[in-house]
């Protein structure tokens, strides 16, 4: 899926309500660090952008996250 086409997904119903059963899964908190609040998901896998299954998607920190991406 290209940038453009990910940005407009994250915008949608489907993905919206997929983000809020991972963030209230994980009680709002990191599954990495399990210290700071959940504010982002990320993706274990990227083989299934657009269908991901629950178990492909992680509530993480903006910290854990940016670890994660090596940034």
């Amino acid at each position: 899926m290209k940038k453009k086409s990910y940005s407009r997904y994250r915008k949608t119903k489907q993905w919206q309500g997929k983000r809020r059963t991972i963030m209230k899964r994980a009680g709002y908190k990191c599954r990495k660090c399990k210290k700071r609040p959940a504010t982002q998901v990320h993706h274990e896998t990227y083989k299934h952008i657009g269908r991901e299954r629950l178990s492909d998607l992680t509530a993480v920190c903006g910290g854990c996250h940016k670890r994660i991406h090596g940034k």
